[in-house]
């Protein structure tokens, strides 16, 4: 299997070497079609394993109130082949915590949407703010 070509997500700065410096995010190009492969997901086709990094928020560190996650995803030699975010309203990220509904848009190197998923909010007993932890979700896959 061909491996896509290595671009850098972040230029150098002044004084910096050029890719593989430490801290520097590497992307990697997306490969040709596959027949049969969605498009935008052709290169996971190519992969036995992913790594998710979340970033962490200082807003979030600093405050303790939920912000929107955001996670790269990497293949296994650290060079980021999507990126994750999340869309979800304030309320419940301080309410219902990990039991609230979202939507993550994931995203090539391009800023190209090639999937999305979805958890709806459910509640189980009649109290929208507090859902007990018998409730059950969905992800769903679009």
């Amino acid at each position: 299997m061909s491996q896509g070509k290595v671009i850098s997500t972040q230029p150098p700065m002044a004084g910096q070497p050029g890719p593989g410096y430490p801290g520097q995010v590497m992307a990697v190009a997306a490969p040709a079609a596959i027949p049969g492969c969605p498009v935008g997901l052709e290169y996971l086709a190519q992969l036995d394993q992913v790594l998710v990094n979340q970033q962490v928020e200082m807003m979030e560190v600093l405050t303790g109130i939920e912000t929107k996650n955001r996670f790269q995803i990497l293949n296994n030699q650290g060079q980021q082949i999507y990126f994750a975010q999340e869309e979800s309203g304030l309320c419940h990220r301080i309410c219902c915590g990990p039991q609230r509904g979202y939507v993550f848009h994931i995203t090539d190197n391009l800023n190209q949407v090639v999937m999305r998923v979805r958890r709806e909010f459910y509640c189980c007993r009649g109290c929208y703010i507090c859902p007990c932890e018998s409730c059950n979700y969905y992800n769903a896959i679009e």
